[in-house]
């Protein structure tokens, strides 16, 4: 489910949580980087987002991958509210 395409449809009328692809984990950074980047500014930028991977994380996620989805997510949330 696209989470971006939603929040185009619905607005702030619909909370959001999730919508980050957990299909991207074992792709590396540059595909984390590209999903973080397109979904999580724009919609916290709209309020009413939770960011988070949707269902559980495979076991083919090397650590490091999710270490670095970890660390990216946690920066974009800085930078959004200081």
């Amino acid at each position: 489910m696209d989470i971006v395409a939603l929040r185009r449809i619905y607005g702030n009328r619909l909370a959001l949580m999730g919508g980050i692809d957990k299909l991207v984990l074992p792709r590396g950074k540059q595909a984390i980087e590209q999903e973080l980047y397109r979904k999580i500014p724009p919609l916290l930028e709209q309020g009413r987002y939770i960011p988070a991977i949707d269902h559980t994380v495979q076991p083919d996620v090397p650590y490091e991958n999710w270490l670095y989805y970890l660390e990216l997510k946690q920066r974009l949330l800085e930078e959004y509210h200081g």
